[in-house]
């Protein structure tokens, strides 16, 4: 072993014993951003919710909604009314086969009467 090896080979053991100055951390930026995602998204959420909740016309979507869910589910939703019975003289569209004169005739009194424009009176 040569002069030069030796002393480079002391030099490589000192090196291992020497500690070393401790390194500036450096910035993960991409462990930053999982956080600040589990922030912003119920922020953003929130505010949404937010401003469709003081939005009118969204009052009036929520509370018609609310009225179909119930009556899908067989409920009875309040401030709903059922509707009266159609009096045979209403406006109210008929069936042919109530109006039809005899001798199976269909006119203008007819079709009118069909439409619920005129009471049958034959």
């Amino acid at each position: 072993m040569s002069d030069r090896d030796r002393d480079y080979y002391w030099e490589q053991v000192r090196q291992q014993n020497r500690q070393k100055p401790p390194e500036d951390p450096k910035r993960n930026w991409r462990m930053l951003v999982k956080p600040l995602l589990w922030f912003l998204v119920p922020l953003l959420i929130l505010a949404a919710g937010t401003a469709l909740w003081r939005d009118p016309a969204s009052h009036a979507w929520l509370a018609e909604r609310w009225v179909v869910l119930q009556s899908r589910l067989g409920l009875s939703p309040t401030g709903v009314e059922a509707a009266p019975a159609a009096s045979p003289y209403s406006d109210s569209p008929r069936k042919l086969s109530d109006c039809i004169k005899p001798g199976n005739v269909i006119d203008d009194e007819v079709r009118a009467c069909v439409k619920g424009y005129r009471p049958k009176t034959w």
